[in-house]
């Protein structure tokens, strides 16, 4: 039997010889990953699967869905990227990680039939080879749910191989990778909305762009699928710095002082989401108790969705990475501290739509630390983002930072009498996961 350390090192290796390559977007891929689905029995058949694509939300919604279905005693599998903390964080059964002697064999299960189909092993990408060892894995743990978020969109996105899922969540739309989903809302939900197949069930939310829901709906009608998003009146509202708690009612639900494990302004929608998807998997004669529900939403875990990290001096760190995301969070250190003097430590991506992520962030600002996430190829230097933050807001006092550990630790040094927030990327928060800061709230 192989030690702890040999099974590492044969993981290590496995993930360092696969393609990195970033393939969404090229329209063979699905077609070929539904070869490699098909010859292997169709894994994704043989338990329930909840497929959630959107811009933003889509990690809270599935962390929520799941744990309402695990306190009910379900075994629930959850495939998500990014990762924050560990590649294997994407694959999860009841919210534990696949382990890394799991990864190997269910890679191992999969490897002659790619070969069997004359495919070289290294034309699958990294994404789409984690894609098939959760089909797999949760095949082979007898999963009874399998909540599988898109990666990039919906088309050409890997998760796109499966078969008609039992229900299909929209998270909120709004713009980003528009280098590959294009450059409007109707052409991103466009994208998004090709996840939609006949004999499913289609849950979104009512405050979708108008642009975004007419595509959806137009697609639903295209599938023969009926598609639910009712307006929500949502009242009672308490944003705490590690929960959140409402009294949410509409045409299929009513919930009286409900509590959610997370916080952020933002989260009530993601709460309204899954309250609606949750009322139509029960019209499916679907099990799911009111106990299940309140349970679960209490034991909800989603590090560097707006975590606390502590609570003197009050800090938090948040994956807000695009204009939608920035403005959310904004939104949540608000409802918390109406007149925020916020210490930033900010990294972005060359990539994203930076300047209307300043322009939300800036007018709270008392002062930003920039830094340069760990994407050598897709990094915004630090001194860059201070330029121009510089040049947006010559009042707001800006520094760029060498690293990570050096910002953590001069902010921590100086004074400050409001929150302090790290945000701006998923790479930028891993970076606090690696220094070892605690992210699970």
């Amino acid at each position: 039997m192989a030690t702890e350390a040999e099974i590492h090192a044969l993981y290590t290796k496995l993930i360092d010889q696969f393609n990195q390559s970033r393939l969404v977007g090229d329209t063979n891929r699905v077609p070929l990953l539904k070869k490699i689905v098909a010859a292997l029995g169709h894994p994704d058949q043989t338990y329930h699967v909840i497929h959630i694509a959107g811009t933003n939300g889509k990690g809270s919604t599935g962390a929520m869905l799941g744990a309402v279905l695990e306190q009910q005693g379900y075994r629930v599998g959850r495939f998500s990227s990014p990762a924050i903390l560990n590649d294997r964080e994407q694959i999860q059964l009841n919210h534990k990680w696949i382990s890394e002697a799991a990864f190997i064999d269910s890679y191992e299960e999969i490897k002659p039939v790619v070969t069997r189909l004359g495919l070289p092993l290294d034309g699958v990408s990294i994404f789409e080879w984690q894609f098939l060892v959760t089909l797999i894995w949760f095949k082979n743990q007898r999963v009874d749910y399998a909540i599988l978020e898109a990666g990039l969109g919906g088309l050409t996105d890997a998760t796109n191989a499966i078969s008609a899922p039992q229900l299909t969540i929209f998270t909120k739309i709004a713009m980003d990778h528009m280098a590959i989903l294009g450059d409007t809302i109707t052409k991103i939900a466009t994208q998004k909305s090709k996840i939609i197949k006949p004999v499913t069930t289609a849950v979104t939310l009512a405050a979708q762009p108008a642009d975004a829901m007419r595509v959806l709906q137009a697609e639903a009608d295209r599938q023969g699928v009926s598609l639910s998003a009712p307006e929500t009146r949502v009242t009672d509202v308490t944003i705490a710095p590690t929960w959140i708690e409402a009294t949410l009612q509409n045409t299929l639900f009513s919930w009286a002082g409900l509590r959610v494990n997370v916080t952020g302004t933002f989260q009530l929608q993601n709460l309204t989401l899954i309250l609606t998807a949750i009322a139509e998997l029960r019209r499916q004669h679907v099990v799911i108790t009111d106990e299940a529900v309140r349970n679960g939403l209490q034991h909800v875990h989603l590090p560097g969705r707006f975590t606390q990290l502590s609570a003197s001096p009050l800090t938090f760190a948040d994956v807000a990475h695009n204009p939608d995301g920035m403005a959310a969070l904004v939104q949540s250190i608000q409802a918390i501290d109406p007149e925020p003097n916020v210490t930033w430590i900010l990294g972005v991506l060359a990539d994203k739509a930076v300047t209307p992520m300043l322009t939300s962030l800036l007018p709270t600002a008392k002062a930003v630390y920039t830094v340069t996430p760990d994407n050598p190829a897709r990094a915004l230097p630090a001194q860059q983002l201070a330029a121009d933050i510089a040049t947006l807001n010559p009042n707001v006092s800006v520094q760029a930072m060498p690293d990570m550990p050096t910002a953590w630790q001069t902010v921590h040094q100086t004074a400050t009498d409001g929150p302090i927030v790290v945000s701006g990327s998923f790479y930028v928060v891993r970076e606090l996961a690696e220094m070892g800061v605690k992210l699970d709230g």
